[in-house]
């Protein structure tokens, strides 16, 4: 559920992405490298275990800033990941009915249809891709993807 606009971006803003986007790299390194030791040591992983590596609640997870400086709002690295997505419901654009599917926490999305409020999954959301009477989508919204700020590791000193 994640948008890369790098390759739409002009040569300038793609210098200006680089650094973020290579700290992005480096904390995907970081959790590769603690994958591979849990696994040295026998441990047994399950599908979820590479996205959910260094992964705290939200409260305990700390991010670095998605925006320059200079452009508040704006993403520093090209990186989005989905917020929400409004579907419509039926055959034709003159009847048919509306819902919105809105990332509550992590992999937990609320679907919002009219005043009946429920959880569904990501791979719910992942399934709105129209056809018949199925919901199709009709608006995505998305927000800069949060980049995890580096946790130091045993070689570095801690300050």
């Amino acid at each position: 559920m994640k948008l890369d606009v790098f390759e739409f971006c002009s040569p300038k803003l793609q210098e200006a992405l680089m650094p973020q986007r290579l700290k992005f790299k480096q904390v995907e390194d970081q959790k590769a490298a603690k994958r591979a030791k849990l696994i040295a040591e026998g441990a047994v992983l399950g599908p979820k275990a590479a996205t959910e590596l260094g992964k705290g609640t939200d409260a305990q997870v700390e991010h670095e800033p998605f925006d320059f400086p200079t452009d508040k709002g704006c993403s520093n690295s090209g990186y989005y990941r989905l917020l929400a997505v409004l579907t419509h419901q039926g055959r034709s654009s003159s009847s048919g009915h509306y819902v919105a599917w809105v990332r509550w926490k992590a992999d937990i999305w609320l679907k919002l249809d009219d005043d009946n409020v429920s959880e569904v999954s990501e791979e719910e959301v992942l399934k709105l891709s129209g056809g018949g009477d199925w919901h199709m989508a009709y608006m995505l919204l998305y927000e800069p993807l949060p980049l995890e700020k580096l946790s130091p590791t045993n070689d570095e000193p801690c300050n």
